[in-house]
C-alpha cells in the first residue's frame, strides 16, 4: 500500500514530559529519512490520537524530484524499524541511529510502535545489538488473525489513505484501522458510533490487546437500543402487592 503517511505511537499512560521527548526523537527519525535520500521533504502533522499518544506525519514533497521519493521514504521508515528490532542498531547510519534512540523510550508500560498502512513494528524494550543467545530467545512481539474488534469510531482521516481509529471498549485504547477507500461513505455513517470492525487484527503478543486492523471487510454499527426501553419493563412481575411493600418485605426477610 503506497502512502505518504507514517505513524508513531507511544502506548500506555503517557506523561507530557515523556510525550514531548518522544516527539523530538520522532522528528529526528523523519529528518534522517528524507536526508538519507536527499529529498526535499516537509513533514506535516496529519493525525493526532490521544488514546495511545499517536502522531501521523505526512511527507509533503517540495519539488518534482522529491515526489518520486515519497513512497520509498515511507517504506524506509518501517524497514529501519524492522532492522533495529532484529538487532541492527548501527550508530554509523543516521536513520538506524535515530530509530534506536526513539526505541530507548520503550518499556512494558509504554511500548513504542512504528506504523504504516502496511504493517507495524512494536518495541516493549529498548533495541539492542543482537547476539546469538539473544536471537534464540527473541519472541514475536505481535500476532495476526482474522476477527472483529468492537469500539467507538473516531479520528477519521482521508489523506491519501483512508484511515480511522476506534477506541476499543475493553481497554479504551486507540486501534488503527485501514479500510478500502470505497468505505468512505460507510465510515461517515459510523463515525462517533460503537461498531464491530472486521479484518486482519494485529495484537500485542503479550497482552492480546489489538493494535491495528488491516484489510477491513466490514464495519457494522452496533444498535445501542432504546435508552428508555427499561420503562417497558414496569409491571413485568405479576402481583397486586405494591412495589414498595414488596421491597420492604424482602428487606425485612433478609
Amino acid at each position: 500500500m503506497a502512502s505518504d503517511l507514517v505513524t508513531f505511537r507511544l502506548d500506555g499512560d503517557v506523561t507530557i514530559d515523556k510525550l514531548s521527548d518522544a516527539f523530538v526523537r520522532f522528528s529526528a527519525v523523519l529528518d534522517a529519512l528524507h536526508e538519507s535520500r536527499g529529498a526535499n521533504i516537509r513533514w506535516v502533522l496529519a493525525g493526532l490520537d490521544y488514546g495511545s499518544a499517536a502522531a501521523t506525519a505526512q511527507a509533503v514533497p517540495l519539488d518534482a524530484d522529491a515526489e518520486r521519493h515519497v513512497p520509498s521514504i515511507c517504506d524506509d521508515y518501517l524497514k529501519a524499524a524492522r532492522r533495529v528490532a532484529s538487532g541492527g542498531v548501527d550508530p554509523e547510519r543516521p536513520v538506524l541511529r535515530a530509530v534506536g534512540e526513539l526505541t530507548d523510550m520503550a518499556d512494558e508500560s509504554n511500548p513504542v510502535i512504528f506504523e504504516t498502512g502496511d504493517d507495524e513494528v512494536v518495541f516493549v524494550a529498548p533495541a539492542l545489538p543482537m547476539t546469538a543467545a539473544r536471537q534464540a530467545e527473541t519472541q514475536p512481539q505481535t500476532t495476526k488473525s482474522l476477527g472483529a474488534v468492537r469500539g467507538r469510531v473516531e479520528m477519521l482521516s482521508q489523506r491519501n489513505t483512508l484511515r480511522f481509529s476506534i477506541y476499543e471498549l475493553v481497554n479504551d485504547r486507540a486501534v488503527s484501522c485501514y479500510p478500502h477507500p470505497d468505505y468512505k461513505d460507510v465510515m461517515r455513517e459510523a463515525w462517533g458510533h460503537v461498531a464491530d470492525v472486521t479484518g486482519t487484527i494485529t495484537r500485542d503478543a503479550a497482552t492480546g490487546r489489538p493494535l491495528s486492523i488491516r484489510g477491513v471487510t466490514h464495519v457494522d454499527v452496533v444498535d445501542g437500543g432504546d435508552p428508555d426501553g427499561y420503562l417497558r419493563a414496569r409491571g413485568a412481575l405479576r402481583t397486586v402487592e405494591p412495589a414498595e411493600r414488596a421491597v420492604r418485605r424482602l428487606r425485612d426477610a433478609g
